[in-house]
């Protein structure tokens, strides 16, 4: 199994694999040394990850916040500025760079013993499990950021379902409504933002399709403050 592609998935890999080898260390050859650098290399890898997300999701709340500030009508009151985020602890131990290259030679290593085998392997996370797909497991994870316009845009991953159908709650006493079906990720809310210098708290959801019907999970709900057009 490669090394999984994209920071978050590699994240967790590197967590799981340091979560379970402590169980197999002995009998693959992994040293106590060797187990230390490992999660080192994690705590580094992951908090760097984290903090950046956490930059991100404050640079776009900032900046929505800027555009108010400087294009408001004059009528609205701003009570507060965003608050600045609060960022993890910095691990004791910065490691040298290449932390994917030392995962990779360790795990090769791993899968070259006379002890590994595949159930060992998808236990540390570094085999893929083949398990049946079933449709009824689904829940949607979606990500939420703005468009250039300051729409919100929901960034959701299809893998084997036909698309998703979103929901949203605009906080004007109708409650949850559908909003649309989307078929090809990611989806931009083009509804009509607030008047100038207005802003609204709007809420989203979405559960996955699958053969023309909605199947299983409601996702977990996402905010997303939306300010008056500039």
């Amino acid at each position: 199994m490669a090394v999984e592609k994209s920071d978050e998935a590699y994240g967790l890999q590197m967590q799981k694999v340091c979560s379970k080898i402590g169980t197999y260390a002995t009998a693959l050859g992994v040293t106590p040394a060797e187990i230390t650098a490992l999660n080192n290399d994690k705590d580094l890898f992951v908090w760097s990850f984290e903090v950046q997300s956490v930059v991100q999701d404050y640079a776009q709340n900032i900046t929505a916040f800027k555009n108010l500030v400087r294009h408001g009508n004059g009528t609205e009151v701003i009570t507060a500025a965003p608050v600045p985020p609060t960022f993890p602890a910095t691990p004791a131990i910065i490691v040298a760079a290449n932390v994917q290259d030392r995962f990779s030679k360790l795990v090769q290593r791993i899968k070259g013993s006379t002890n590994y085998t595949k159930s060992i392997g998808e236990d540390l996370g570094i085999e893929v499990a083949h398990t049946p797909f079933d449709p009824q497991l689904g829940k949607p994870v979606f990500k939420t950021t703005y468009s250039s316009g300051g729409h919100p845009h929901l960034i959701w991953k299809k893998g084997k379902f036909q698309g998703v159908e979103i929901w949203v709650d605009r906080n004007d006493g109708k409650g949850w409504v559908k909003l649309e079906r989307d078929f090809h990720p990611d989806y931009t809310d083009k509804s009509p933002l607030p008047a100038t210098g207005q802003t609204a708290v709007w809420r989203y959801k979405m559960i996955y399709l699958y053969q023309d019907e909605t199947v299983g999970e409601w996702s977990d709900d996402a905010t997303m403050t939306v300010y008056g057009s500039v």
